[in-house]
C-alpha cells in the first residue's frame, strides 16, 4: 500500500484516450510484428486496450494500492496465454505506456505512475502463473450436480437445469446449500471457461441468466422463514453490471429472516439515501467487481453517510476488494467479506443479531 493520489488519478482519467493513443502509436512504431499480428486495426485494438489499462492505473493510484494494477495485469496475462497470444506484447505495451507517462505527465506524477507500471512489469517477469483449474470435481456429488446443471444450460435446456437444482434443494440439501455449493461454483466455472476462451460471451451470459432464474425460484420457496425484524438493501455501484453474487447474498439474508431488497445494478450514489430511509434499512450491501469501481464505492458511502436519515451499517464486497483486504476501511465501510456466507454472518453481527 502507498499513499493514495487522487490528483494524479484524475489527470490519468481525463487524458486516458489521448495517452492511450500516444502509447499505441509508439508500440506499433517500435514493433512491426505486433502491427501485423493485430491487423487490420492494430492501432484501434491497442488504443482500446491501453485506455482500459490507464483507467485501471488511475483506480490503483486513487486507492494507493499498486496490487490492484498488478492483479489486472495477472488477469490479462492469463487471458493472453489461454488464447495463444504473445505475453511479450503486454510487456511492450507497458513499456510504451511508461515512456508516454514520462514524456506527457508532470515529473512527479509521471514517476508515481511509473512506480506502479514497474511493479506490473516485474510481475510479468515472474514465472508464468498456472492457468486456473476447475474447482468442480466430478467425483464429488455436489460438483456432479453443478456440472450437470452447466451441461443442461449449455445444451439449451434451462428448464431442465432449474429442475435439477430444485430437486437438489427439495431432497434435503436446502436452498442455501444449493446456492453456496452448486449454483455459485457453477457460475465461477463458466467465468473461468470464458476467461480461458473456452466458451463464448453468449454462453457465459446464458448461464448467468439461467442462474438468476434458478435463484428466483429457490428464494421464493423459502418464503415461510420467520422475520427477524431487520432489513438489508443491496446495490451494485454505478458502472457495475454484475449481480449474481450480490443477488445470492441478498437471498441468503432473506433465508435467515431478513427483509431483503435488491435494488439492482449500476445504481447512482445519489439514489441510495432516500431508498435506505424509505425502507428503514439496517444494513446496506454494496458490490463492486472491478478496481475501477472502487472510487464509486467510496463516493456512494460518503453520500449515504452525509444524506441518509438512518445510521445504516455498510458492508462492501466483490472481486474489486479481494486484492486489497484493508481497502474496505479506506472507503469508509463498516466491514467486508470475501465470501457470500461470510457477508451474511457479518451482517448479523453488525445488526446485533448474533456474534459472527
Amino acid at each position: 500500500m502507498t499513499q493514495a493520489n487522487p490528483f494524479v488519478a484524475e489527470l490519468l482519467e481525463r487524458g486516458a484516450s489521448g495517452f492511450a493513443g500516444y502509447a499505441a502509436g509508439l508500440l506499433l512504431e517500435r514493433d512491426e510484428q505486433i502491427k501485423d499480428r493485430y491487423a487490420p486495426d492494430a492501432f484501434g485494438t491497442w488504443k482500446g486496450h491501453l485506455t482500459q489499462r490507464i483507467i485501471e492505473l488511475a483506480a490503483a493510484l486513487a486507492a494507493g494500492e499498486a496490487n490492484l494494477f498488478v492483479a489486472r495485469l495477472h488477469w490479462s496475462r492469463k487471458s493472453f496465454e489461454a488464447r495463444g497470444l504473445h505475453v511479450d506484447d503486454l510487456r511492450h505495451s507497458l513499456l510504451a505506456l511508461r515512456d508516454v507517462m514520462i514524456q506527457n505527465m508532470p515529473k512527479d506524477a509521471g514517476e508515481e505512475c511509473n512506480a506502479y507500471i514497474d511493479a506490473a512489469l516485474q510481475a510479468l517477469e515472474d514465472e508464468s502463473p498456472e492457468l486456473d483449474e476447475s474447482e468442480l470435481d466430478p467425483g464429488i456429488p455436489r460438483d456432479r450436480i453443478a456440472l450437470r446443471y452447466l451441461q443442461q444450460v449449455l445444451e439449451g435446456n434451462a428448464v431442465g437445469a432449474i429442475d435439477t437444482v430444485k430437486k437438489a434443494a427439495s431432497s434435503g440439501l436446502g436452498s442455501a446449500y444449493v446456492y453456496l455449493d452448486i449454483l455459485l461454483p457453477a457460475q465461477r466455472e463458466i467465468g473461468r471457461l470464458w476467461h480461458l476462451g473456452e466458451v463464448t460471451i453468449a454462453e457465459e451470459r446464458l448461464v448467468t441468466a439461467t442462474t438468476q432464474r434458478a435463484m428466483a425460484v429457490l428464494s421464493n420457496a423459502e418464503s415461510d422463514v420467520a422475520p427477524n425484524g431487520k432489513t438489508i438493501v443491496a446495490a451494485a455501484v454505478a458502472g457495475n453490471f454484475h449481480d449474481v453474487g450480490l443477488r445470492a447474498v441478498t437471498d441468503l439474508f432473506q433465508m435467515q429472516g431478513w427483509r431483503s431488497i435488491f435494488v439492482g445494478t449500476d445504481i447512482p450514489s445519489a439514489e441510495l439515501p432516500n431508498t435506505l430511509t424509505y425502507f428503514e434499512a439496517d444494513v446496506l450491501l454494496l458490490g463492486a467487481t472491478l478496481s475501477t469501481q472502487i472510487q464509486k464505492v467510496a463516493e456512494t458511502i460518503r453520500t449515504v453517510r452525509d444524506r441518509c436519515e438512518r445510521d445504516v451499517k455498510i458492508i462492501v464486497g466483490g472481486a474489486a476488494f479481494d486484492e486489497a483486504p484493508d481497502l474496505w476501511r479506506r472507503v469508509g465501510s463498516d466491514g467486508y467479506s470475501q465470501t457470500v456466507d461470510g457477508a451474511v454472518e457479518l451482517g448479523n453481527k453488525l445488526a446485533g443479531l448474533r456474534a459472527a
